[in-house]
């Protein structure tokens, strides 16, 4: 399980809502990438694994990549 270096995102970069216990930093349909909600990811995200992008829930203070991504 890998984890999340740096400060931790604080708000979804499409719907700017705050990020509270989990993130997907991910492709998106219409090119590039985010730091998306779980919300905005099924809707704009192009799934999860290698090239798509990666789901973190926090632990305590730091931020994990669940396994399966």
């Amino acid at each position: 399980m890998s984890e999340w270096c740096g400060e931790g995102p604080r708000e979804c970069q499409l719907c700017l809502k705050p990020i509270k216990s989990s993130f997907i930093d991910g492709k998106v349909k219409l090119g590039g990438w985010a730091i998306m909600c779980e919300g905005c990811h099924k809707l704009h995200g192009v799934g999860l694994g290698i090239g798509k992008g990666q789901i973190y829930e926090k632990e305590g203070k730091r931020w994990k990549r669940k396994d399966g991504c």
